[in-house]
């Protein structure tokens, strides 16, 4: 099986940053001739190491002197494991861990596969990834074109989920997640934003595309059968246990929108039992039955972007 272009990525990271350890300089060309890449991903390869690797000429790059310095794993792996939040595979990463990872990741006893990659998303990320992140940076005003319409946004961060690049930026001080691969134009204004605190905070504190400071309780009944799915990690946004017993558990959990819930649901049917709000159970129910039914006209598209 293919490794997902995001898994591929953080090799080729690793990679990078233990040949600046062995050598003292990695080659760009060499770098598209090891991995059989064009100079634009190389470009974009060094440019997420730019906190610690600089260019000296030549089409070489180096570690930044004071980073040179520094020898210990730390200074060079834990930013980038940071960066892909590797705490959710490998919470524990020692000394040991980064001495044998070059070994690992040769041999292959050990894989970690995420979600495959949205198909056109390599050309979204060329287009608008770099752009868009100097614009959070500076605090810009942007102008794009998503689902038809000219939008104003102030950009706040760029959030992958699940193997999908989100934008989160507010439209009208509402807080909103557009999909990277639906933004078909991006114009960045001379104006800036002044960063609303509650709003960045409101952002850090999810690790989810759907964010808001409106939400709505959902209590849940799960049955027995699959109740241990649910006591193993969180799989609703927000999940609170409220009680259990033999015949399974009740949990209550904070959903932004009706479309962020109702797809966990629909997939642990019939094992789940919608107890509150009575507006949802019945949106759910109307919804198969008119799936049912063959009116599938009046079955939504449910959708998580702005």
């Amino acid at each position: 099986m293919a490794d997902s272009a995001r898994s591929r990525s953080a090799e080729r990271l690793v990679d990078i940053l233990m040949e600046l350890q062995t050598y003292g300089v990695v080659s760009r060309y060499r770098l598209m001739k090891k991995f059989n890449i064009t100079e634009r991903t190389v470009y974009r390869d060094l440019n997420m190491l730019s906190a610690f690797v600089e260019g000296c000429g030549g089409g070489e790059y180096r570690l930044i002197p004071s980073r040179a310095q520094n020898n210990s794993h730390d200074a060079l792996h834990n930013p980038l494991a940071t960066l892909l939040d590797a705490d959710a595979v490998f919470p524990d990463r020692d000394e040991d861990f980064w001495g044998s990872l070059e070994k690992r990741a040769a041999e292959q006893h050990v894989r970690v596969h995420f979600n495959s990659p949205e198909h056109s998303v390599r050309n979204a990320l060329r287009k608008y990834f770099n752009l868009l992140e100097k614009a959070i940076q500076k605090n810009s005003v942007c102008h794009i074109l998503y689902k038809s319409k000219t939008r104003t946004i102030h950009p706040y961060k760029l959030v992958n989920q699940k193997n999908i690049w989100y934008l989160q930026a507010t439209e009208g001080g509402k807080l909103k997640s557009f999909s990277l691969n639906k933004i078909h134009w991006l114009d960045i204004r001379k104006e800036h934003f002044a960063v609303d605190s509650f709003t960045l905070s409101l952002i850090d504190e999810h690790r989810d595309p759907w964010v808001s400071e409106e939400t709505f309780e959902v209590r849940v009944r799960i049955n027995h059968s699959i109740s241990s799915y649910f006591r193993r990690r969180d799989l609703l946004p927000q999940q609170e246990l409220l009680c259990e017993g033999d015949d399974g558990v009740t949990l209550l959990c904070q959903a932004a929108h009706q479309n962020q819930i109702i797809p966990l649901i629909l997939f642990w049917l019939p094992n789940i039992e919608i107890l509150e709000p009575e507006w949802l159970k019945t949106t759910v129910i109307n919804m198969l039955h008119n799936y049912v039914t063959g009116d599938h006209n009046s079955v939504p598209v449910l959708e998580c972007d702005g």
